[in-house]
């Protein structure tokens, strides 16, 4: 059975042929081999799109195939007719490919804030190691005083390139002159501290903005601060931020928790109790009756998250303190509360 161009590509028999051209151009970038890992069910599949866009995108073979005169042994040329076309759909060669500037590795520090800091936000100052720009050369790679003369391993272009016969034609790699990174130029007398690496360990400080309401070993990223390299781009720091735990309170999102105890007296009879919160000491009510385990909840006395400056509560959990030693009197009296309590049931 004939194979169906237009099924192939995804477009309708009446598609123009800039519809047909713009489906080729995009299954084309899919199923290139290339990016494929020559995986030979992509290589197949772009076989076919290929074949089916030479056939479609020529006036004179879309009218013989149309009419069902033209059929798939057509296509005899092989591969190299395959990147011929592909260079005229593209408008170029595909197959140059140009090596990306290095990238200096990422780095990870560690700061420690407290829950009160968490609530408001707050900064520090982070001294920390890293591989940056050499402070002699001021990352030059050459020695103060001397200057640069023009690179001998790319004639001063700052690019090698390098060509490779592969199945698909030839494929053109442009790399970075590995030698003067991509500058034309090289140092007349090397830097005598870093060599010419024009990098070396220093030692930096930086101010460290936390923002109210993160959460415990979350990350913050400051672009750019981490290794360096010569002639590319460096890595990133990684700042690990600790919230230290708090005698009182644990946190819970938003919300703060506490145990609270107090006397059987004061649970049956309520109280009125001094607790401390962030924002200092307030005035908690204990109802008559509490319970043990009882939850009672302050309001937006707890802390911020940084999806929403709303406040969380402080829930504070009830536990009722029962004496282990009475006075004579205090069991005298108990015995009195529990005749009168069977009296009343």
């Amino acid at each position: 059975m004939p194979t169906d161009y237009y099924e192939v590509l995804g477009v309708e028999p009446g598609a123009s042929t800039a519809e047909i051209k713009r489906a080729y151009r995009r299954l084309a970038r899919k199923y290139h081999p290339d990016v494929n890992n020559g995986d030979p069910a992509a290589e197949q599949k772009f076989k076919q799109i290929s074949e089916a866009y030479a056939v479609l995108s020529d006036p004179q073979k879309r009218r013989q195939y149309d009419r069902g005169g033209l059929h798939g042994d057509w296509f005899s040329g092989g591969m190299p007719d395959i990147f011929e076309i592909f260079e005229q759909a593209f408008g170029g060669s595909p197959f140059v490919r140009t090596q990306q500037r290095r990238r200096g590795r990422d780095i990870q520090a560690e700061v420690t804030i407290s829950l009160e800091e968490v609530l408001t936000g707050t900064s520090q100052p982070l001294k920390y190691r890293r591989i940056g720009h050499c402070p002699h050369c001021d990352g030059s790679g050459r020695e103060p005083g001397t200057g640069t003369r023009r690179c001998p391993t790319c004639n001063g272009t700052g690019q090698i390139r390098q060509q490779q016969r592969t199945f698909m034609g030839i494929m053109t790699t442009v790399m970075v002159c590995p030698d003067c990174g991509g500058q034309g130029e090289v140092a007349e007398q090397l830097c005598q501290i870093c060599a010419g690496q024009g990098v070396a360990e220093v030692d930096e400080e930086v101010e460290i903005s936390i923002p109210a309401g993160i959460a415990d070993r979350q990350e913050l990223v400051l672009r750019g601060a981490g290794d360096a390299v010569s002639q590319g781009h460096s890595g990133d720091l990684y700042v690990v931020v600790r919230v230290q735990p708090h005698e009182l309170f644990e946190r819970k999102g938003r919300d703060l928790h506490m145990n609270l105890t107090i006397s059987f007296i004061q649970a049956a009879l309520g109280a009125t109790m001094t607790i401390p919160t962030l924002d200092g000491e307030v005035e908690l009510q204990i109802p008559p009756g509490t319970q043990p385990g009882t939850a009672l909840r302050l309001v937006k006395c707890g802390v911020v998250d940084m999806d929403s400056p709303q406040r969380g509560d402080l829930i504070v959990h009830i536990q009722v303190a029962v004496p282990k030693h009475l006075t004579a009197r205090q069991r005298e009296l108990l015995q009195e509360f529990a005749a009168e309590e069977r009296n009343f049931q």
